[in-house]
């Protein structure tokens, strides 16, 4: 297979493991708040990764710089982003979060076209705009509607911009140092680091315990897929262009709704605009994957 094949087979591969992993996600959330559920899955994830990253060791990726970008993708992705993320689908519900989460691709589009010098065409420009559509109408009728707060849009919107500023620093990470496992166990180092520490400063309600047993389970299982989606990630980002890697991954709300209708059919309705949503995030990545092959 061609390098741009691979990518797009990463990134779609990415988009399966996050539709999964939302499953789980949903029910961990009963018993410990975003950032304790953060914390755990790194935590779980680091032993696997370590070892990864040992066996597939080589001298030419000791590149500091390249260790840099992924500790500061770490901090900016795996710590606040995905709490920022996490603690909109708390303040604001489902139907509200996701979609607004959806939108990264554009930010993502925008700095890979403008910070790292990528030229995405036409054809991958408006599948990218289709995807994001999509998702936003696959997801919109999802969940109860509550008002929403200017601060709650915010910490939603904050979720998008901090996950964008890291897939560009890890595309700049894999670039430097193209160990995909190293990587992501910096990232996770950091962004556990960080966490931890800067959490004993946040409210009472919102600091990490991990003294919940019940926590531990779905928010483990959760953790492990979602490291196994950021290390497809890096893979996509090894083989292609930022602008093609994250419209493709982000079809993940696809495979959310067909898991969502296989184990939760009996208390999720598929509406027409999921349906419509459907339609346009495979036209989206049809045009994105066809382009790029």
């Amino acid at each position: 297979m061609t390098t741009t094949t691979l990518s797009v087979f990463f990134s779609l591969s990415t988009a399966l493991v996050v539709g999964s992993f939302t499953l789980f996600v949903r029910s961990g959330q009963r018993h410990a708040n975003a950032v304790s559920g953060v914390l755990i899955g790194l935590i779980v994830s680091m032993p696997p990764l370590l070892v990864g990253a040992v066996w597939t060791w080589e001298s030419a990726h000791y590149q500091p710089l390249g260790w840099l970008f992924f500790a500061l993708a770490g901090v900016a992705g795996p710590a606040v982003g995905r709490v920022c993320f996490f603690h909109s689908i708390h303040l604001m519900g489902v139907a509200r979060a996701v979609p607004l989460n959806s939108t990264m691709p554009l930010f993502s589009a925008i700095a890979g076209i403008y910070v790292l010098g990528e030229r995405p065409g036409l054809y991958i420009l408006a599948g990218t705009m289709l995807i994001v559509l999509g998702c936003m109408g696959i997801t919109a009728k999802r969940g109860e509607a509550q008002p929403i707060r200017r601060s709650d849009l915010l910490i939603a919107l904050g979720s998008v911009v901090f996950f964008s500023v890291s897939h560009m620093l890890r595309k700049l990470g894999v670039g430097a140092s193209p160990n995909p496992f190293l990587g992501i166990s910096i990232m996770s180092v950091a962004g556990g680091v960080f966490l931890y520490v800067f959490g004993q400063y946040l409210p009472p309600g919102l600091r990490p315990s991990l003294m919940v047993k019940k926590a531990w389970l779905t928010y483990s299982i959760g953790g492990l897929l979602n490291t196994l989606s950021v290390l497809l990630h890096l893979y996509g980002l090894r083989y292609g262009d930022l602008t093609i890697v994250i419209p493709l991954a982000a079809t993940a709300p696809l495979w959310a709704l067909l898991l969502t209708a296989i184990f939760l059919r009996k208390i999720e309705i598929i509406t027409w605009p999921i349906l419509l949503g459907t339609v346009a995030v495979v036209v989206g990545g049809a045009l994105v994957a066809g382009r790029a092959l």
